[in-house]
């Protein structure tokens, strides 16, 4: 699995247009059959920070959404707004639940509520 988070600084003027750029490419990317998920989040203390996360199924999955049309959408709109974005790109090879963390620590995991 890839895990991809893209962190941007944008002013506030620039604000409005990037996030109504970024909302409207979510389903396309999310409607991907390679995406795992795809989540657009505003940092509460920093306000001028966005985020990008993004999960998918293989490296060839995420160089396929490289090369997308809705990717290069995205790239126009932090160029004409001139913002430099972080991206950080991972590569998952196990994931491990909370009951396999508490089993390494000898102990049991903390039941989930059913609420």
């Amino acid at each position: 699995m890839i895990n991809v988070t893209i962190k941007m600084t944008v002013p506030a003027d620039k604000r409005n247009e990037i996030l109504l750029a970024i909302t409207s490419l979510l389903v396309q990317i999310r409607g991907d059959q390679d995406c795992i998920s795809c989540h657009f989040y505003q940092d509460v203390e920093v306000e001028d920070v966005v985020i990008i996360e993004q999960e998918w199924k293989t490296n060839e999955s995420f160089a396929t959404h490289l090369r997308s049309g809705h990717f290069k959408v995205l790239r126009g709109a932090m160029k004409l707004l001139s913002i430099e974005p972080e991206i950080m790109v991972n590569n998952v090879v196990t994931s491990e639940s909370l009951e396999a963390i508490a089993a390494t620590q000898g102990g049991e995991a903390p039941r989930r509520s059913t609420k």
